[in-house]
């Protein structure tokens, strides 16, 4: 007999977006499409994936704001995402490209370097000569002096030879060796400029930020966010009536988002530590980061706009005021959403690095030193564990990216079915020469960054909750210059993921006319998580009863923490004088008692699932079966 019951729905989702660049392009109609069935809760998202997630934090509080009457209008912040893509393809205000490579200003000194790189992207998949000449020509053009004076200085000696020489092919060898010393001398000249002015402008050619006498000063790429996310989330508005004029100009925070139980978080790499970190630093019982940080404002205004880290410096966390100009980072909750994006932002040569300041405690000098924090995608460029429970109350959804080995595939990728989802995507490259080469080379970049990731991605309990969107290299990363056409092709993929997801964990009444309901749907989900969490506890449960059993009575028994000599051991239990639980409540009167009591319940559990071997919960769990480690929290 077929189950005609209809299958149990969500209302609310959490979301996840891989890191890209220009990729991210694919995420506003995504974004729309799950918001008319979801009301978002906890987004994160790295670099590109960032500016996506605080689009949709920033505009799910627009929605909830004006939903309860504290904005008198509505923001209307997912039909602005929907534009964006419109957006980003009207012309530039300077006339040159989009506005989508307006985003990214150069700094004076680094513009040729700039310009060369665009150069390279505009003739990407076209042929060797191409590729060779086209950024040749911008460098040329751009010091002709230079390469004039390289091409005297190589040719020179030969020139005399070839006036008093009528052989055609002396004069080749000439313009061969001119030519040469040109190109060479413009080469010389970038690299230099580079190694001078990279290091200077914290190792990015743009700093997101616009020149003083820039003519179009909205369209760089923190100005432009920093305004946007006020938008989406009706800030203006909100902020008008304050009195002060900082209050009055707040740029939104994480706290506004907390507020009405949006939980927003991005990754950012810190180079100086050799380790990631989650945005906004965490600040709470389990981890105190955000204690360490301080920033300098001369250094921050090159990087924000002023009202931000006016923002930032009236709302210092608590703390004894320093005269050196370094200033203490805001609690997480006043920290600017633009901070911590930009700092998940910060594509390394493109995007400047963001200096922060704190102690190396592991030096004797135990002064502020600066931090470098770059692109959130060099350490976690997909951060599906964001938001992980236990069991979940919501599904999780996750886009990916990925590559694709012709322009003619499908490009939207979701598991038919739970066996489907057990399937890796495999990455293939040319078998010989350059190309060879280089496609090994970045499959071994690819892989050191990724495996993380890209495992997780496979595990069930992931697996079904991740829809992949596979690119050519014509499409997104890098490619800053993408025709009108290519971004909207990007953005149907978007449209489409998202409609996958409401299909799939939503309501029916949003589906998509004809749409036929999915197996893989909330409920298979559910049933997913709830068999691996027992499967996996059960193994670790046994693993405790393991230690213990074999540990007992001997002098590396672990009862003999709850005695009373255990105070001598580092990380003693609170109460080890009383273990025994209160007559009139019944509850332990003592951490000590507490533990003893939770360590021996455990064991109970473990002892009860050895009896029923035939029973494991891990039998006709889905494969492969998680394991529980203990692990940082990033």
């Amino acid at each position: 007999m077929s189950d005609s019951r209809q299958a149990a729905f969500a209302r609310e989702c959490d979301l996840i977006m891989k890191g890209g660049i220009t990729s991210g392009i694919v995420y506003p109609l995504a974004i729309t499409e799950i918001a008319k069935a979801f009301r978002l809760r906890s987004i994160g998202g790295t670099s590109a994936g960032a500016i996506a997630a605080a689009a949709a934090a920033a505009a799910e509080l627009g929605r909830q704001r004006y939903q309860q009457g504290e904005l008198s209008s509505d923001p209307a912040g997912f039909a602005e995402i929907e534009r964006l893509p419109q957006h980003l393809c009207v012309p530039a205000a300077n006339g040159h490209g989009t506005k989508l490579l307006a985003l990214f200003k150069p700094a004076p000194a680094v513009r040729a370097l700039f310009d060369t790189f665009i150069a390279i992207l505009e003739v990407k998949g076209k042929g060797p000569w191409t590729r060779l000449f086209a950024p040749l020509k911008v460098m040329l053009m751009r010091h002709k002096l230079t390469a004039l004076a390289g091409a005297l200085l190589a040719g020179g000696p030969l020139w005399w030879s070839a006036a008093s020489s009528a052989s055609v092919l002396v004069w080749l060898w000439v313009l061969l060796f001119a030519a040469l010393g040109g190109v060479l001398a413009v080469v010389l000249r970038l690299a230099l400029v580079a190694l001078r002015e990279l290091p200077a402008s914290g190792f990015g050619l743009c700093s997101g930020m616009p020149e003083t006498d820039d003519d179009a000063p909205d369209e760089a790429l923190t100005t432009w966010l920093t305004q946007y996310f006020d938008r989406l989330s009706g800030q203006h508005e909100y902020c008008a009536g304050q009195a002060d004029a900082i209050e009055c100009e707040r740029p939104l925070t994480f706290g506004d988002l907390r507020r009405h139980g949006i939980d927003l978080q991005v990754m950012t790499t810190c180079l100086s530590m050799a380790r990631p970190f989650r945005l906004p630093f965490r600040d709470d019982e389990q981890v105190r980061e955000n204690n360490q940080f301080h920033f300098r404002q001369e250094e921050f205004s090159r990087l924000f706009p002023r009202r931000v880290v006016a923002w930032m410096r009236a709302h210092q966390r608590p703390g004894d005021e320093r005269g050196d100009g370094y200033l203490r980072l805001p609690l997480p909750d006043d920290l600017p959403v633009i901070v911590a994006v930009r700092m998940s932002l910060s594509f390394p040569l493109l995007l400047s690095a963001v200096p922060l300041h704190a102690v190396d405690y592991r030096t004797s000098r135990k002064k502020l030193e600066r931090c470098w924090f770059t692109d959130g995608g060099i350490s976690s460029n997909f951060p599906i564990h964001f938001f992980d429970a236990a069991l979940p109350r919501r599904p999780t959804f996750g886009l990916d990216l990925g590559p694709t080995d012709g322009a003619d595939e499908q490009r939207v990728r979701f598991p038919r079915n739970n066996g489907d989802a057990r399937l890796a995507y495999w990455r293939r490259f040319p078998r010989t020469g350059l190309p060879a080469l280089r496609g090994f080379l970045a499959l071994l970049s690819n892989v050191a960054k990724d495996w993380n990731h890209e495992t997780l991605s496979l595990m069930p309990g992931f697996r079904d909750r991740i829809g992949l969107i596979q690119l050519t290299r014509e499409e997104g990363g890098l490619n800053l210059t993408m025709p009108t056409e290519r971004i909207e092709r990007l953005t149907r993929y978007g449209r489409e993921a998202g409609q996958q997801f409401v299909l799939r964990f939503g309501d029916p009444q949003h589906w998509q006319p004809g749409a036929q309901a999915s197996p893989m749907n909330w409920e298979n989900h559910q049933i997913i998580r709830l068999r691996l969490q027992l499967a996996s506890v059960a193994e670790q449960l046994q693993s405790l009863e393991r230690a213990c059993r074999e540990l007992h009575g001997t002098e590396q028994d672990y009862q003999r923490f709850f005695t009373a000599d255990a105070k001598r051991y580092s990380y003693p239990f609170k109460g080890l004088s009383d273990l025994e639980q209160d007559p009139d409540t019944g509850l332990y009167r003592t951490q000590a008692g507490l533990a003893q009591a939770m360590l021996g319940k455990l064991r109970e559990i473990a002892q009860m699932i050895e009896q029923h071997p035939d029973s494991h919960p891990a039998k006709g769990a889905p494969k492969p079966t998680p394991e529980l480690k203990l692990r940082p929290r990033l």
